[in-house]
């Protein structure tokens, strides 16, 4: 029998917030302030994700790339 995760869910104000974060980073020229967005991004990620959940750094940098 497969393993079936439960869909993840994510408040619309902090969908929103996701988004005007990604705005930011893609307008922001700095490379530590774009780390520094990126790193604030994963916190808030990390606080509606299951348990023992790994987010990196380098796959919030990954997902504002591939969603730009």
């Amino acid at each position: 029998m497969p393993f079936r995760r439960k869909p993840l869910e994510i408040p619309p104000d902090v969908a929103r917030s996701f988004a005007e974060k990604m705005r930011l980073f893609h307008a922001e020229r700095d490379p530590l302030k774009r780390d520094e967005i990126a790193a604030d991004t994963r916190h808030l990620l990390l606080q509606h994700m299951p348990n023992g959940t790994k987010l990196r750094l380098a796959d919030v940098l990954e997902l504002f790339h591939l969603m730009r």
